[in-house]
């Protein structure tokens, strides 16, 4: 059996405890072994953190918008939904010179299913961006090595074009992440960027 799998991650100011470097730690894993994926990246978190932002880049992952200030996006107004996408979007260019555009993911998944929200994205040249499998890594009861399992049995559940869900600052994706990828590959899976299942 092989399917492809696209790995995405949520680049955004955490809300929960952290190490301090986790995300560099998660792109040098995904370096050393080969793996090129899809980073969200929010606009406020682009801005207080333009090397890593511009490193993600650098390194050949696909860039996509995760509005600026990670706010639910039925809650805004449509004038304020746009506002939001748009200065994210230019927080992204001006610090890692890549457009975003197509790819846009709501902050908690919230407005995935909601005609209004998406009408909205749309208009502003993107797609919202949903997940099939999720590590749930923001969990402070979540173990890497659990998640990864769970992970990998999902994505073979899904079959081919599964989208996986991280947050590179957890400390469950810092250990769940090899063994996310090794599981993966074991299964039969290539991990490809978002606009390799397009």
């Amino acid at each position: 059996m092989t399917f492809r799998v696209a790995l995405t991650f949520d680049a955004e100011h955490p809300d929960r405890p952290h190490r301090a470097g986790a995300t560099e730690r998660v792109l040098d894993t995904l370096d050393a072994e080969g793996v090129v994926t899809t980073f969200f990246i929010q606009g406020r978190w682009a801005e207080a953190y333009p090397e890593v932002a511009r490193s993600i880049a650098e390194r050949g992952h696909l860039i996509g918008n995760h509005s600026f200030y990670h706010a639910r996006m039925p809650l805004l107004s449509d004038a304020g939904l746009a506002a939001d996408v748009r200065a994210a979007e230019r927080a992204i260019v001006a610090v890692t010179g890549v457009d975003p555009r197509p790819w846009f993911r709501c902050p908690f998944g919230d407005g995935t299913d909601d005609p209004r929200v998406r009408a909205g994205v749309e208009r502003l040249g993107y797609r919202e961006t949903h997940w099939d499998v999720e590590g749930f890594d923001w969990r402070p009861s979540t173990r890497g090595r659990g998640m990864a399992r769970r992970m990998v049995d999902q994505s073979i559940d899904r079959g081919d074009g599964a989208v996986l869900l991280l947050h590179p600052w957890t400390t469950a994706t810092g250990h769940g992440l090899l063994p996310l990828i090794d599981g993966l590959r074991q299964a039969g899976a290539t991990l490809v960027r978002l606009d390799a299942l397009a």
